[in-house]
């Protein structure tokens, strides 16, 4: 068989993530973003990741922070799986949101253990 190699064209990102919550009447718990699609050639902003953040409609008091990965998609549905980033966008601090998120939840697309050990150990979960 011979080898074949084929071109696809960058066609934007995805951001997909797990986020932190503050619920009404208390409590905190963590829920799958709703995957935000940007159509554009240049890596996203740390401003637009931060916008992508998201309750996945379930209307809550406050986003805490997320687990985000931006994936890169290309033609034909080809796609290339980011690093896992973690966004604090609260007053809370770092541990506490980390705290919440290693929770986790069973259908999130990422994972606190996804983060680099050293943010894992600063922040007492390793």
């Amino acid at each position: 068989m011979k080898k074949k190699t084929l071109t696809v064209q960058l066609i934007g990102f995805q951001i997909v993530g797990m986020t932190a919550l503050a619920l009404w009447g208390g409590g905190e718990g963590t829920i799958p973003m709703e995957p935000v699609r940007l159509n554009q050639e240049s890596y996203p902003t740390p401003e637009q990741i931060r916008e992508a953040i998201n309750d996945n409609g379930f209307g809550v008091e406050c986003m805490e922070g997320a687990l985000v990965r931006v994936d890169e998609l290309y033609e034909c549905g080809a796609r290339e799986y980011g690093e896992t980033q973690f966004m604090n966008i609260s007053h809370y601090s770092d541990k506490h949101v980390l705290d919440v998120l290693s929770w986790g939840h069973d259908q999130s697309p990422v994972s606190i253990w996804e983060l680099d050990d050293e943010i894992l150990r600063r922040n007492g979960l390793l």
